[in-house]
């Protein structure tokens, strides 16, 4: 492995290797090179620096003669000759998940570099590859140092590079998405411009006579079949919050004609709400019919054009708010996490990061429509849930009805879990061979609040409450209380912990939670 000694075997992907064509193609894809600077990106690069220490951090994509960067820290440039491109080993084919050089200058690949030799001076380097969803490496996010490190990275190093590069490509993928997006709304924009100039309900009438509606105009305002159109009939269809517009545009086109182009909701005789879409001209009577008027156009539903657009808002609204929040909650765990032991920090930010993405996970699975509640509570006690020998019972149990939690709810629960998990492991139940643990939940009768209950026993003794409020506690209030607005209930029972908290409905349930009733549940241990 690149990081435990052996730099040898590799070889860049140069232009001509085999695969080479398709993977420009993949990035020519993603329309990212020479994009001005993103914030998404950024951070990226911000926390590889911090997470790994190192003076230089780069987003760095591989094209076919330059690397050239997205994002950087510490380095000025914003591209370089890909002959010269440390990333060119880290995408090699067959190449390792994170590539490392320990001391560029003792390395007979690079010790004549001019970004060895000369500036920036690079020493170290640990570059993990973006990959795409279907395999090509686009590039790598990488940090350098301008001294050696003879030990080169540990496995959380390698670990935490690794899904920052995941995360680059999955901001890469929602860029993605949004632009085709776009560009499926401005192909529907461009035949709903067809389909109005083919038309879909002509009518024509003027003041001397009202016009019977043909059928299909007729059900389309939701009218009666012997209904006249006039110029001030349109209003009458309209939704009662619509017809103060339209009934000041009938008066105005009553006295100065011109082009009529409106769209207005029509409430339908069973209630449904429909969008329609009005376009014509109004044409003045001649001299001898100065009150006169005529108006002829085009009347169409454009419900479902109007449903698409809000669609699109909300999607792209979505894609925002995620990409701009998957940074965010592991930035937040970082500068949660007391920093007075590194080894001691490294294995808590680890645990807390693994604790969002088990969580991210099971979003993902579902769409981001919720995460089952059973699923992540299992998730935080997998090993305690299988017997630890024959004819012995599970240290914990899982008990409770089919619930699916809400998107914005399943990260902050899913912290405050692990911290009643390691808890119970360091000093808790779980600390000792005979303890047990219990975690059940519940619906109130209401449906009005989801109740979890966290009971340990078998454990050391409790002598009552702690002396003073612990950092794993104050992480739970900040999930719990401030983020989804619950309660947390403690107990200290000489037996063992008892925590119980309090969801409201409003912030934990998925839309579709409660319409799966309380029968098939989860039941483990």
């Amino acid at each position: 492995m690149a990081g435990a000694g052996n730099q040898d075997g590799f070889a860049p992907a140069y232009r001509g290797s085999p695969g080479e064509e398709d993977r420009l193609a993949a990035l020519r894809r993603y329309r990212i090179l020479d994009t001005p600077a993103e914030e998404p990106f950024n951070r990226v690069a911000m926390l590889a620096c911090d997470l790994l220490r190192t003076e230089i951090a780069l987003v760095s994509f591989l094209d076919e003669t330059r690397q050239w960067f997205k994002a950087r820290i510490g380095l000025e440039v914003t591209e370089t000759p890909r002959s010269c491109a440390f990333c060119a080993y880290s995408i090699a084919p067959g190449g390792l998940d994170v590539f490392v050089v320990r001391d560029a200058s003792r390395d007979p690949r690079f010790a004549a570099n001019p970004l060895v030799t000369g500036e920036p001076s690079i020493r170290f380097y640990a570059g993990a590859p973006m990959r795409t969803p279907d395999g090509f490496a686009l590039g790598t996010v990488c940090v350098i140092s301008r001294s050696p490190r003879p030990a080169g990275i540990s496995g959380s190093e390698r670990r935490w590079l690794t899904a920052l590069a995941a995360l680059a490509v999955d901001e890469l993928e929602l860029r993605l998405q949004a632009r085709r997006a776009e560009e499926a709304a401005a192909a529907e924009a461009r035949l709903r411009r067809a389909q109005e100039a083919a038309g879909v309900v002509a009518f024509e009438a003027s003041a001397a006579r009202g016009q019977a509606l043909e059928g299909a105009l007729q059900r389309l305002l939701g009218l009666n079949e012997d209904a006249p159109l006039e110029l001030h009939g349109l209003a009458a269809a309209a939704h009662p919050e619509e017809r103060p517009r339209l009934e000041a545009t009938a008066r105005r086109l009553a006295g100065t004609g011109g082009p009529l182009q409106e769209e207005f909701r029509v409430t339908m005789p069973d209630g449904a709400v429909l969008w329609a879409q009005v376009s014509g001209e109004v044409r003045l009577g001649t001299a001898g019919d100065p009150g006169g008027w005529r108006v002829s156009g085009l009347l169409r539903d454009v419900t479902e054009r109007r449903r698409s657009d809000e669609r699109q808002l909300l999607m792209t609204r979505e894609l925002d708010h995620r990409s701009k929040n998957a940074l965010a909650v592991v930035l937040a765990a970082l500068r949660l996490t007391p920093a007075e032991d590194p080894r001691a920090y490294a294995s808590a930010v680890e645990g807390r990061v693994a604790a969002l993405a088990r969580a991210h996970t099971l979003l993902t699975r579902e769409r981001w429509a919720g995460a089952d509640l059973g699923a992540l509570v299992q998730g935080e006690l997998r090993p305690f849930l299988e017997p630890p020998g024959p004819d012995e019972a599970p240290r914990a149990t899982v008990e409770g009805p089919k619930v699916l939690l809400a998107a914005q709810a399943a990260q902050p629960l899913s912290m405050a879990l692990h911290e009643l998990a390691t808890n119970a492991t360091r000093h808790g139940a779980l600390s000792a061979p005979g303890g047990r643990l219990a975690v059940s939940w519940s619906v109130d009768p209401g449906r009005r609040a989801l109740r979890l209950r966290w009971a340990e026993s078998g454990g050391p003794g409790l002598e009552g409450p702690p002396g003073r409020r612990g950092f794993g506690t104050r992480v739970m209030r900040g999930t719990i209380s401030d983020q989804l607005g619950g309660r947390l209930d403690w107990e200290w029972p000489p037996s063992g912990l008892i925590c119980e908290i309090c969801l409201p409905a409003a912030r934990a349930f998925a839309d579709a939670a409660l319409s799966t009733g309380l029968a098939a549940g989860h039941r483990t241990g």
